[in-house]
Order: structure tokens, then C-alpha cells, then sequence
């Protein structure tokens, strides 16, 4: 098989309801993941509902299918959970793929997401500095929370509607990268992420579902922003992936009012593109 074959954008086997957003000359790559879609397969079966519908190597972290004689390869370089829509890093080779996992590790992607959240912060510009547990692995074994590291993220309130509701819209931008850090971070500050079925508030979810129908977690990854050196050669990268509708749907829900009920979206939302979101910026 010819391993050194390039692989281009439309050989990918995306899987169902990926959308590709952006790529560049380098092979950076980046996708719109749909709610449900895994960042990758976790066990024999999942190709299917993951991000490409192909082979995955856990140790290289890379995605491999066969066209003809020809072997593709495709790097997975940041994740989403499963719950979590929007823009998601793959990479076309392995030299590219190592240099942007570098820039992760050292906090160097600027990273956005968007969240609808219960309640509405009492300060709209605001970061949180808090610590989080952390597992550590001492040999073969597993100590549960065994650590205890930073989690930092700024908050800006994108959304509130005027009087007493219970939904809001914030964009979030974390600076450190720990495991369900912006959903523990929502819950922990009294604002849990709607519809999140693990640290949400669940009878809120349910009233939720009832009203509106929607049963998905209310966190979007809106915006991914890169500045990178490859090949000798300064590349800036920038992909956005749009609000789902359903957050919408979900804007426009009152508590106590029932899904039959005369509900309009907030007036700047519902005159304005959902485009228009993701072009404001935080403000300093």
C-alpha cells in the first residue's frame, strides 16, 4: 500500500451530520460535530456515530480507512464530548498534528464556546478562577480525584431577556483544558448548563424538554482561532461553526409556561443572525 499517498479534504469519510468548515494548504482541517457524534470510537461498533466513519488508533490518535490501494490517515487533535456540538481539529498529517497539539498543550488556542445556562450571572464580564479534582494514575492504578489543579475561564453574558427567566446565554472561553471543566465550572457558579445530564439541574432539564422538545446539552463550540509555524512558514487559522437552532428553540423557553404557550425568542436574537453572535468579541 502507498502510505505516502496525501490525503485531501474529500477523501474524508465524515461521519453522520459532520460538516467540514474550513481547511487550509497545511492540512489543518477543521469540522462541525453534531450533538451525539463521538470524537472518536470507544469501543469495536462506534465507527459509525464518530467523527470519521473509519479505523482509530488510540496510541497515535489517528483515524485510518483504505480507498483502493491507497491508505489514508487522518490526526484527531483536540476533542469534544459527545453531548458537545460544534468546531472540532483534525489534521492531515503527522508533523502538522504534533505542532497544534503543542499549541494546546501550552494554552496557545484560543478556543469560544457558547452555553445556555440557568439563571443569569449578576456580573455580565467576569472570569472564574477556580481548582478542580483530577484523577492520577501511580503505576497501573487509578486514584479518583487524586489532584487538585487550576481551572480558569472568562464569562460574558451574550444573552438575558428582560424580567424574571431562568435561561441565558453565555459565551465562555476557558484557559485551561481540564476534563468537563466549563460544565463543572457552570454548575459550580450556579449556572449549570441546560440539559446537561450529568451535572445539570435535572428537573429544570425536564421542564425544559417538556416546553420545547429539545433534549440536547446547551454547549456549543463556537469559535477555534490559531496562530502556528510550519514549514517555516506564519499561518493564522480562525473556524467558526454556527449556533445550533436548537438553542433557539430553548431561548425562547419561560418556566411554568408550557410548550403551547404564545413564547417569542428575545428581541436582539430573533433580528439578528446567529452569525452575529460569534463575531463579538470579549469585552476587556
Amino acid at each position: 500500500m502507498n502510505s505516502a499517498q496525501t490525503t485531501t479534504v474529500n477523501d474524508l469519510p465524515l461521519g453522520p451530520g459532520v460538516g467540514l468548515l474550513v481547511s487550509n494548504q497545511d492540512g489543518l482541517v477543521a469540522l462541525d460535530k453534531p450533538v451525539g457524534v463521538m470524537s472518536h470510537p470507544n469501543k469495536r461498533g462506534d465507527s459509525n456515530r464518530s467523527l470519521l466513519n473509519a479505523k482509530y488508533d488510540y496510541d497515535s490518535e489517528m483515524y485510518t480507512w483504505e480507498f483502493g490501494d491507497i491508505t489514508h490517515r487522518a490526526w484527531l487533535i483536540n476533542r469534544l464530548d459527545s453531548p458537545t456540538s460544534g468546531v472540532i481539529l483534525i489534521a492531515l498529517n503527522g508533523a502538522l498534528s504534533t505542532t497544534i497539539k503543542q499549541l494546546f498543550s501550552k494554552h496557545k488556542v484560543n478556543k469560544v464556546y457558547y452555553a445556555l445556562v440557568q439563571n443569569t450571572p449578576r456580573v455580565s464580564v467576569g472570569a472564574w478562577n477556580d481548582t478542580m479534582k483530577k484523577d492520577v494514575y501511580p503505576g497501573k492504578s487509578v486514584v479518583s480525584g487524586g489532584q487538585r489543579v487550576p481551572a480558569k475561564a472568562r464569562y460574558q453574558v451574550m444573552q438575558a431577556p428582560s424580567g424574571v427567566f431562568a435561561v441565558s446565554l453565555l459565551k465562555l472561553k476557558p484557559l485551561t483544558g481540564r476534563t468537563h471543566q466549563l460544565r463543572v465550572q457552570c454548575k459550580n457558579h450556579g449556572h449549570p448548563i441546560v440539559g446537561d445530564r450529568t451535572y445539570g439541574n435535572f428537573a429544570f432539564n425536564r421542564e425544559v424538554v417538556a416546553a420545547t422538545a429539545e433534549k440536547r446539552m446547551m454547549l456549543h463550540s463556537g469559535e477555534s482561532t490559531i496562530r502556528y509555524t510550519f514549514k517555516g512558514k506564519l499561518r493564522d487559522f480562525h473556524a467558526i461553526a454556527q449556533l445550533p437552532k436548537a438553542f433557539e428553540a430553548v431561548l425562547r423557553f419561560r418556566p411554568g409556561l408550557n410548550a403551547g404557550s404564545s413564547q417569542t425568542p428575545p428581541a436582539s436574537l430573533s433580528k439578528a443572525p446567529r452569525s452575529v453572535l460569534q463575531g463579538r468579541r470579549f469585552k476587556q
